[in-house]
């Protein structure tokens, strides 16, 4: 049965509406996409490297930054801190000041094990950047005669300013803030393959001799 007059007329409206409707969802859609990519390219980018920059201004100490101990904040000192590992930590490990100060950091290579033994001690081994922080604390401890906090407090400090990635990563999980959107993590460089890779590369600095071409003369 046909329909009359009336009925045509609101099929069409029906039909009519629902292309405006399908119309301007694909436009919004469009417009919606559109934002994202701007943001993405031309806005969010900059945004993240200022988020960035001043986190690592608040948390991180820069280069050449004063120490209790009087050695400036550098990666040339690296090797004095692992030979010191060598050298000195045999003769303060049983110290109860070594233990304290170190079992309250945690290793930044791998953060679910204390910087008094990390998971690679576990095993038998040790990594550079362990090796020079257990270097400095008991260079603190045996040359210095630090107290535990006084060791806790420098030996943070040569972590943040020798891994500031980790440590950064960090901070913004304690803010509820996503590391990876910032394109930092934090999970462990022992975890992610790193061992072998240069310190300031955000690795583990070797496991035997130590790797750091940014030192290598």
């Amino acid at each position: 049965m046909p329909l009359n007059y009336y009925e045509q007329w609101e099929v069409l409206n029906v039909t009519s509406y629902r292309n405006l409707t399908n119309s301007i969802r694909v436009k919004t859609i469009a417009l919606l996409a559109i934002l994202v990519l701007i943001s993405v390219a031309g806005v969010s980018q900059p945004a993240k490297e200022v988020v960035l920059e001043e986190l690592r201004a608040e948390i991180i100490p820069a280069e050449g930054t004063e120490t209790l101990y009087d050695i400036p904040l550098s990666l040339t000192s690296l090797p004095q801190f692992v030979e010191w590992w060598y050298t000195l930590r045999p003769l303060v490990e049983s110290d109860t000041r070594y233990f304290d100060a170190l079992d309250v950091l945690v290793a930044p290579c791998c953060d679910d094990n204390q910087a008094y033994k990390c998971c690679c001690e576990k095993n038998g081994n040790a990594c550079n950047i362990i090796r020079s922080a257990k270097g400095l604390a008991s260079h603190l401890i045996h040359d210095l005669d630090y107290d535990a906090t006084q060791v806790s407090e420098s030996v943070l400090q040569w972590l943040q300013f020798a891994r500031p990635d980790y440590y950064m990563a960090d901070e913004l999980r304690d803010r509820r803030m996503s590391p990876l959107y910032y394109g930092l993590t934090a999970q462990g460089s022992c975890y992610r393959g790193l061992c072998e890779t240069p310190i300031s590369e955000g690795g583990c600095g070797g496991m035997d001799e130590l790797i750091e071409p940014s030192i290598e003369s």
